[in-house]
C-alpha cells in the first residue's frame, strides 16, 4: 500500500469545507473533479484524455463490464489465468449463469505461466481474454503483446488488470493495443483506497451498454428520467450509483506525485533499489520467488522466510511496511520515496526477527 500524501489531507480537508459551505451545490465542483481525476490516471497509463472512468473498485468495474457482453451465443468464452487476482476470478465464475464460459488457463508452479499455454487456450469461441499484467503471487509481469495480437486474430477482446504495475513501471495502454484495462489506486498509485478506475478504447465504449448500470451512467443523470435508460457518451456510460467523491478526491494527491516523478525515473530508482534487495536475500541465503530478469518483474521482490506472516505484523509495529502473501512470502515493494538506507533498516530488523 503505497504511503499517504500529505496533500491527500488538504483534499479531503477541501472536500468538507465544500460539503458544509455549499451543500448540494458542491456537486457542481465535485462531478466535474471526477473527469479531472480520470484523466490524471490516464496521463500515468498512457490513456487519451476521456478514456478513463471511476468506480469505488475493480471488482465493481468487472461487474459492469461483464453485464455489456452479449453471452446468448457460441462465443461466451472468457479465458482468464489461474494466477489471475481471486476477486476477478469470483465475478466471472458468476456470470456462468448468464451463460459465460470460463477456461482457465492452469499455472505449473503457482508463479508463472507459459504465453503460448495462454494464446492456445484462445479459439474463435472466445469473448474475452482476462491478462494480470504481473501476477500478484510472484510480480512476473506478463508478455501482453503476443497474446493481444491473437485475442484480435479470433475477434476477442483484450482485458488487462494493471493494478500490479501501474504507477510502478512505464504503461502505454494504446500501445499495448488493449481494448479494457482496469486498476486502482491504493498501490504504487498512492492514491489511497476507493478509486479503482477502468481505461475502454475509445472506438468500443459507445457500443457497450451495460446492464449493471446506475443514474450516474444516465445522459442526463439530474433529470431522473424513468426507463429506458439513456446511456451518458464517453466513459460516464460506465457509471453506477453516486460516487465516492472523498476517495475520488484523495487519490489525486497521489496522482500527482507519480506525473511528477515520472515512470522512467521510479522505474530506475525502483530497480536500482530491488537489485539491492536481491544481493541482500542471496547474502543471507533466503529464497526469492520473483523473477531475477529485471524486465520480467514489476515493482516488488518476494523474500520466501519461514514465519513470514508473523515477522510482518512485527515489523509493522516498528513501522516498517510491508506485506505478506501465501506462496510467496513477505514482498518488498520499495518507491520513489524510499532509500537504499531504508532497505538496510528492514534487513537489520529481518536478521533480529528470524534470529532463532
Amino acid at each position: 500500500m503505497g504511503a499517504a500524501p500529505i496533500a491527500a489531507r488538504d483534499e479531503l480537508v477541501a472536500f468538507w469545507d465544500d460539503w458544509t459551505r455549499d451543500g448540494p451545490a458542491a456537486w457542481e465542483r465535485w462531478l466535474p473533479a471526477i473527469d479531472d481525476v480520470a484523466d490524471g490516471i490516464g496521463a500515468i497509463i498512457g490513456a487519451p484524455a476521456g478514456s478513463v472512468g471511476l468506480a469505488p473498485n475493480v471488482s465493481s468495474l468487472q461487474e459492469t463490464l461483464a453485464s455489456a457482453l452479449d453471452w446468448s451465443g457460441e462465443r461466451n468464452g472468457v479465458v482468464i489465468e489461474q494466477l489471475q487476482f481471486p476477486s476477478l476470478q469470483y465475478v466471472w465464475d458468476a456470470w456462468r449463469c448468464r451463460g459465460a464460459r470460463p477456461v482457465r488457463v492452469p499455472s505449473d508452479d503457482g508463479r508463472t505461466i507459459p504465453t503460448q499455454r495462454i494464446i492456445d487456450a484462445i479459439d474463435n469461441r472466445t469473448r474475452i481474454v482476462l491478462l494480470s499484467h504481473a501476477y500478484f503471487q510472484s510480480g512476473y509481469v506478463v508478455d501482453v503483446a503476443p497474446i493481444a495480437a491473437r485475442a484480435h486474430e479470433c475477434g476477442a477482446l483484450v482485458f488487462v488488470d494493471i493494478y500490479q504495475t501501474a504507477g510502478a513501471i512505464p504503461l502505454d495502454v494504446v500501445a499495448l493495443d488493449i481494448d479494457v484495462a482496469v486498476g486502482g489506486s491504493h498501490k504504487w498509485l498512492c492514491g489511497g483506497p476507493g478509486c479503482g478506475y477502468l481505461y475502454v478504447r475509445p472506438y468500443l465504449r459507445e457500443e457497450l451498454q451495460p446492464t449493471a448500470t446506475g443514474w450516474m451512467a444516465h445522459a442526463a443523470p439530474f433529470a431522473f428520467e424513468p426507463p429506458p435508460m439513456r446511456y451518458a457518451p464517453g466513459m460516464k456510460r460506465f457509471g453506477n450509483g453516486t460516487p465516492p467523491m472523498p476517495s475520488f478526491l484523495m487519490a489525486r494527491a497521489g496522482h500527482r506525485l507519480i506525473r511528477e516523478a515520472g515512470a522512467e525515473s521510479i522505474r530506475a530508482h525502483n530497480l536500482a533499489l530491488t537489485e539491492l534487495i536481491l544481493a541482500e536475500a542471496d547474502a543471507r541465503g533466503i529464497r526469492t520467488p520473483t523473477p531475477r530478469e529485471s524486465a520480467r518483474r514489476t515493482g516488488w521482490i518476494g523474500l520466501d522466510v519461514k514465519d513470514g506472516e508473523r515477522i510482518v505484523r512485527e515489523l509493522e509495529r516498528r513501522r516498517i511496511f510491508v506485506d505478506y502473501r501465501p506462496g510467496c512470502g513477505i514482498r518488498v515493494g520499495p518507491h520513489f520515496y524510499n532509500s537504499a538506507e531504508e532497505i538496510g533498516d528492514f534487513f537489520e530488523a529481518l536478521d533480529e526477527l528470524r534470529a532463532p
